[in-house]
């Protein structure tokens, strides 16, 4: 019996100590990913705090909403929450398909994840411009949580409007297509993905940079909660 209550001590005090070297190592290197960023950072504070799309964004950003309301005349819980797993899973893989057309963007891989590993399992879904991919929880979809599901759908668009953000970026610099927004948009888009902060660094930060300020900001058109009109 005292052999086994000194193993269970023993492997207590392990668990701790390798929790509290973890903490230690992720404190580490959100202090030093910061100070490596001190400059752009404090750019960030100087940024306008004001979403204003350019007139690419707004005409795509109403093709996007009147798109939702074809697909969800009712709302997204109203078609979402009798349907099974299977209806799910079509349902946002042909969303994923059509939003690419609408948003005129082309990723190279979908895909439709599910995993219990840290931090990307508590992500909506991310898209990736160094291969030009598209992720998607699934876990997520398939939930049962009407928000989750309702999230799930806003996510396809925004990280879609990441991929139409590098895709302008790349046209630029290629002389192909930008889509028509400024230089001085596409510029700080550019900066941006090379000075990209995560969220687990500071969601203040996050946020805030211009990349995920856009994409936030479209979805907002999406929802309803902005008006704007084509001028």
């Amino acid at each position: 019996m005292i052999e086994i209550a000194i193993a269970l001590l023993l492997a207590g005090i392990s668990y701790v100590l390798q929790y509290v070297f973890e903490r230690m190592q992720f404190w580490r290197g959100k202090r030093e990913y910061i100070q490596q960023n001190s400059e752009y950072i404090e750019q960030l504070e100087e940024m306008d705090a004001e979403y204003r799309p350019e007139k690419p964004d707004v005409e795509m950003a109403l093709r996007c909403k009147e798109y939702l309301s074809q697909v969800f005349p009712n709302g997204i819980n109203e078609r979402t929450q009798n349907m099974s797993k299977e209806e799910l899973e079509s349902l946002f893989e042909r969303m994923v398909e059509d939003a690419q057309q609408l948003m005129d963007v082309n990723v190279e891989t979908v895909d439709f994840y599910s995993t219990d590993e840290p931090p990307t399992c508590d992500y909506c879904g991310y898209y990736s411009h160094s291969d030009r991919s598209l992720h998607i929880n699934v876990a997520f979809i398939l939930s049962g949580e009407p928000a989750l599901i309702e999230e799930q759908v806003y996510t396809i668009f925004h990280e879609l409007k990441h991929a139409r953000q590098w895709a302008a970026v790349e046209g630029k610099l290629n002389d192909t297509k930008d889509y028509g927004y400024s230089d001085n948009q596409i510029k700080i888009w550019a900066e941006n993905f090379n000075h990209y902060i995560p969220n687990c660094v500071s969601d203040e930060l996050y946020r805030k940079q211009p990349v995920e300020f856009d994409a936030f900001g479209f979805e907002t058109i999406l929802r309803g909660e902005r008006q704007f009109e084509v001028i």
